[in-house]
């Protein structure tokens, strides 16, 4: 049965207390609540709640086995979910929270195993929202909350989308606009020595260095591979995929290539940044002398995408240092690692057109 999903409108940098007692009161209840982080718009239930956190995965039809990261508004709430024997680590913590940072440590046992996917270790962060971090002290328990869309579909970064695409499955909405970052968190394994990069993210690798030292980055980060088990969100499954054909291209020059010939009439469209996009018909992201900002655009451009009447979509391959690693791991899992060339593409799109 469809639940009768409440929107509220609230402010996200001076959220009204009446907004915010309500999605306290919903999280408190067992329900669920989407609302914005720095990051994507996030899907939470009360993260002690095992119960609660199982409505998370209906909603989304999300697998049992892909763990939830665990947000906190304080560093002490961290005792209570997680096994610190360091206090030097506390402290290289709090250099990045709040901000768009997960970290993987040791679960105590009041993390139930839907969060955990039953895996010893549990994912948390401290938001820099203003509207999430009043929601979870309001709540004063962590909140458990994965990207607040769909299983596979692209994250959403605009409550419209949210709306659009959760309304019936959860039971409080927040639309309070866009988000400012538009990628999720980094995720950073600090149980091994040295410390691991699961996912790429919002925060780069180049300052978490300056802070903890050398830093492994695992392939999965990088997105050229799945992994077996997911310790972690965004390691084992596809992720944030448009529903339409969707191809990295082998190279700029290969992208070139193909932009010169008439991919609208082709039923192409493709996806760049300013500098590359030389066509009228190439949906541009941004400049490459920005690349949050072609990180913050990326997800939205996937949705423009499949409300399109393109066939299917390419883009260019990015610069894989600071923030262009993260947008590198989002494109090779949006498009299930399909690198491609322009007789390739139009051989696909050739294909498609008879079908």
């Amino acid at each position: 049965m469809p639940i009768h999903t409440r929107i509220i409108k609230a402010d996200q940098d001076s959220p009204d207390p009446d907004a915010i007692h309500s999605g306290a009161e919903v999280i408190l209840s067992g329900g669920t609540v989407i609302f914005p982080t720095e990051t994507v718009y996030g899907l939470g239930a009360n993260g002690l709640d095992q119960k609660a956190c199982l409505k998370i995965f209906t909603a989304k039809n999300r697998p049992p086995d892909n763990p939830l990261i665990l947000h906190i508004s304080s560093l002490e709430m961290l005792d209570g979910i997680a096994v610190i024997r360091d206090n030097g680590l506390r402290r290289k913590l709090a250099r990045f929270w709040p901000g768009p940072f997960t970290v993987l440590l040791t679960k105590t046992d009041a993390v139930p195993d839907a969060v955990s996917a039953g895996q010893p270790t549990v994912a948390v962060r401290m938001p820099d929202n203003r509207l999430a971090l009043d929601l979870i002290s309001a709540s004063g328990v962590p909140v458990a909350a994965p990207s607040a869309n769909l299983s596979t579909k692209p994250s959403i970064t605009d409550s419209q989308h949210a709306i659009q695409e959760m309304s019936g499955r959860v039971d409080l909405i927040y639309d309070s606009g866009k988000t400012s970052f538009g990628l999720e968190s980094t995720i950073l394994d600090v149980t091994t020595s040295p410390p691991r990069l699961l996912r790429a993210g919002s925060t780069t690798v180049e300052s978490l260095r300056e802070v903890f030292g050398e830093i492994e980055i695992s392939e999965a980060a990088r997105g050229t591979v799945e992994s077996d088990v997911a310790i972690t969100p965004g390691m084992k499954y596809r992720h944030y995929a448009p529903e339409k054909p969707f191809f990295l291209m082998e190279s700029v020059d290969e992208f070139r290539r193909l932009e010169n010939l008439d991919t609208h009439g082709l039923g192409i469209l493709a996806m760049g940044a300013d500098e590359v996009c030389s066509s009228d018909q190439c949906l541009r992201l941004g400049s490459l002398n920005d690349l949050r900002q072609i990180g913050h655009n990326l997800f939205s451009a996937f949705r423009q995408l499949d409300q399109s009447d393109f066939t299917m979509a390419v883009i260019h391959p990015f610069p894989e240092y600071g923030y262009g690693l993260a947008i590198m791991n989002r494109i090779r899992k949006a498009t299930g690692h399909r690198v491609v060339s322009v007789e390739d593409i139009l051989e696909i799109s050739g294909d498609l057109k008879k079908l």
